[in-house]
């Protein structure tokens, strides 16, 4: 190749310019200046001395640019943005202000688009890449968030690059500087400039994905409002021909905003819990009209079929169709007298099942790589690799709720640090199912993992299982499907005071009966999910071993959890902030309210009050779990300081069916009090400016001297937190820290307010013990308080 066509070709990988060449004598100045600010800002995926030689080049005129006879201007900004960026500056009336800083950012764009095509390019030649896992690396995702970004460096205002300075800087650290500007309430034009391209440089550099809908607003609004579905409660096993109930639930569309869910999101919240969803009983039968029966009683039966649905679900534990050790026993009965050949291989697609808690098609879509390998970075919840070794284990990715909050900006390095994948042991009876045939298959990996089963054979071998189980059944009246050995793990881990959210993690699955919203708040250690992980392994091991499958020489290999380290590795919620950062967050706030100025000056009088104010919500966020709403408490009638409890309605429907009552703290009630009396002399002082009597309790004061609701928005900007994180990491952070301080996932739920259709624990009918509650809990939050620095502070405007 010669010099010319090198040129050609790294100016075409730079510009991305269109067939031919529109306006290329007009912009080569411009497109000078900015290959040298490219120069300044490039980093290792670019050869310097290339981009400075071209450079020249094109200065000096060595290289012929020459523009042919085309179509003019028009479609270049979609079909070619960086392009048309450079002819739009170029071609200005008036030079635009700031030309050089336009440039710069131009070159910061150029510079995280090419980023972006080598993931592309690197993408398409894996065999594991599918667009629908990978919604970044689609081509018009791409082009559609350049075109955004290079609208930014034409469109936006001189002034409004200030707030990006300074500019030579890397292009992640420009990336943090866009995620952390705020958009105010009255967000104007500038403020979604600034965005956009904070958005396009977090794709271009892998620093999150884009959402579901992000290039068709019209499929991304008519997924988060689907047509009214049909389904049961309780998920159906498709081998099972029982009909549970004689009704199915009638779902409605969820009346929730695309803005609204984005609020929510950006929030910390979980987007699911907060949708309202209208279901419905209806009769899966036809009204008997010629035999009496009538619209008004088919109403009657499904309001008693409700009732029964709710009892149902708050006795799921135990219920008649799980498998019992009657059933497993019977199975390894059966498996023992197969041929060798489909022992092993049924064997290990049953130990799968038992082990991992995961799907039929999940096991046997499983791989198996030996312990020294590299385990594969594409992996999800469903995903199984068997890691062959002295230690057994199986990989599995986690388990993550819809629309979870993206790490932008500078606070995610306060959080605690999470992991995409979890590593649990094989337990030595579960290693006998499963040694003989991974250890087959394992033998012939060379780099990558290999599949258990052979994608030519796995349909007999599907049939061949389903065949062991129905002759199973046939014979000893056992009640044994795939799906049911598939759900033993997430059964038995559910047993008794046992954590429904540690079930789901471990085995990747979603109750049957409805949501699980603690899901979004909790990052516990893969050490504390091994110890229930362990102890299901124990049982589902005393209830198969009468029947345990005859193993000559095989191998009984030591599992075990682990130690637990000094450094844990931790998965689930990426929005648990670290007990340090929230103690620095604490002092924050004391310091601001001490040095407040007691002054009888408006201006620093209104400071104080909003200072104090925030202090006071935040410490009521830290210890209700409170979440960021208006109005955190809209009356003085939902708390009581002599009993020290209070009532949070704070995600609820017209029939109040998630408001909870929290015992309050000492500490919490004592700065209660001194608010109440802060409040008092305010009120007293202000009389000029209030006009009228302000019944909330909690108000903020403008410099005007008019009070204002607490909002989400400002009490972000009175609470001034180091890096603005979500508002919501309190939630986060109690969630977690009451599980790992020993409480049992039932008192933390009701805590919390996560339950579902039966589980109320303020329901009637309910067993759900108040007392005990409250002396279980009051003392774990007194005591996180304490270790988090609160101090009950008296108002200055007394």
């Amino acid at each position: 190749m010669d010099e010319s066509a090198k040129y050609h070709e790294l100016l075409e990988e730079i510009l991305q310019p269109r067939d031919d060449y529109f306006g290329i004598e007009t912009i080569k100045p411009l497109l000078v200046q900015t290959l040298e600010q490219l120069i300044d800002i490039g980093d290792r995926c670019w050869n310097l001395s290339e981009l400075s030689t071209l450079a020249t080049a094109i200065h000096n005129d060595q290289l012929t640019l020459k523009s042919q006879s085309g179509r003019g201007e028009k479609g270049i900004h979609g079909t070619n943005p960086i392009h048309g960026a450079l002819f739009k500056l170029s071609t200005a009336k008036e030079q635009p202000k700031k030309l050089n800083e336009r440039l710069i950012l131009l070159a910061h764009i150029i510079n995280a688009a090419f980023k972006w095509r080598l993931d592309m390019r690197a993408a398409q030649d894996s065999q594991t890449f599918t667009e629908q896992r990978e919604k970044r690396l689609k081509p018009a995702t791409y082009l559609k968030s350049l075109e955004a970004a290079c609208k930014v460096t034409r469109r936006i205002e001189a002034d409004w690059i200030d707030f990006l300075t300074p500019l030579d800087q890397p292009t992640d650290k420009l990336c943090k500087r866009c995620d952390a500007y705020q958009v105010d309430e009255d967000s104007q034009k500038q403020d979604i400039y600034i965005k956009e391209l904070g958005r396009f440089f977090a794709y271009a550099l892998n620093i999150r994905q884009p959402r579901n809908g992000y290039q068709d607003k019209t499929d991304h609004h008519s997924q988060k409002k689907p047509p009214v579905q049909r389904k049961r409660l309780f998920d159906d096993d498709p081998d099972e021909h029982w009909e549970a109930t004689a009704a199915s639930v009638l779902a409605l569309a969820p009346d929730i905003s695309e803005e609204t869910e984005g609020t929510l999101r950006t929030s910390g919240l979980s987007t699911a819990e907060e949708r309202p969803a209208i279901e419905l009983i209806q009769s899966d039968k036809p009204i008997k009209a010629a035999q009496g029966d009538s619209s008004l009683q088919a109403v009657f039966r499904a309001r008693s079929q409700q009732i029964f649905q709710d009892k149902a679900a708050q006795l799921l534990p135990g219920r008649w169709e799980q498998l019992s050790t009657f059933d497993l026993y019977q199975l390894m009965q059966q498996l023992n007298q197969l041929n060798s050949g489909k022992r092993r291989r049924i064997g290990c697609v049953i130990g799968l099942l038992l082990t991992t808690g995961r799907n039929f098609e999940g096991v046997l879509n499983a791989q198996v790589l030996p312990s020294k390998r590299k385990i594969p970075s594409a992996i999800d919840e469903q995903s199984i690799v068997v890691v062959h070794g002295d230690s057994p284990g199986w990989v599995s990715g986690i388990l993550r709720p819809e629309n979870s909050r993206q790490m932008t900006g500078e606070w995610p390095t306060h959080m605690r640090v999470t992991q995409p994948r979890m590593t649990l042991p094989i337990t030595p009876f579960n290693w006998q199912l499963i040694e003989e045939h991974s250890t087959h298959i394992a033998r012939r990996v060379n780099k990558r993992a290999l599949p258990l089963f052979n994608k030519d054979n796995r349909e007999e071998l599907e049939n061949d299982v389903k065949a062991l189980l129905s002759d199973a059944n046939r014979k000893t009246g056992a009640r044994l499907t795939v799906h049911r050995l598939g759900a033993h793990l997430f059964n038995t881990l559910n047993t008794g005071d046992a954590d429904l959210t540690a079930a789901c993690l471990i085995t990747g699955r979603m109750p049957s009966f409805g949501q699980q919203a603690s899901l979004y708040y909790y990052a516990p250690s893969t050490h504390r999910l091994a110890q229930p992980f362990l102890q299901a392994m124990r049982a589902i091991e005393q209830q198969c071993s009468a029947g345990a499958p005859e193993a000559n020489d095989v191998k009984h290999t030591r599992t075990t959890a682990g130690p637990a380290t000094g450094n844990p590795q931790h998965v689930g919620s990426k929005l648990v902030p670290k007990t340090a950062y929230v103690k620095e967050l604490v002092a924050t706030l004391q310091q601001r309210i001490k040095t407040a100025n007691k002054s009888v000056q408006p201006l620093e009088l209104f400071s104080m009050h909003n200072a104090y104010v925030a202090y006071t919500v935040a410490m009521l966020m830290f210890s209700t779990g409170y979440r960021s709403i208006r109005d955190p408490l809209p009356n003085w009638e939902n708390i009581s300081l002599p009993r020290r409890m209070i009532i949070i309605a704070d995600k609820t429907d017209d029939e109040q069916s998630h408001a909870r009552f929290l015992p309050l703290t000492s500490l919490m009630v004592e700065q209660l009090e001194h608010y109440q009396r802060h409040r008092k002399g305010i009120l007293g002082r202000l009389d000029v400016y209030l006009q009228k009597a302000w019944n909330t309790p909690f108000m903020f004061l403008n410099q005007s001297g008019t009070p204002q609701e607490v909002t989400p928005s400002r009490l972000e900007v009175h609470l001034k937190w180091r890096d603005s994180p979500p508002l919501n990491i309190n939630r986060h952070f109690l969630h977690t820290q009451l599980k790992e301080s020993g409480l049992s996932s039932e008192i933390v739920d009701a805590f919390m307010g996560h339950w579902d259709a039966g589980q109320a624990p303020w329901a009637s009918y309910s067993t759900f013990c108040p007392r005990e509650y409250c002396e279980l809990i009051a003392p774990g939050i007194e005591k996180l308080m304490k270790e988090q620095g609160w101090k009950a502070l008296k108002g200055k405007a007394l």
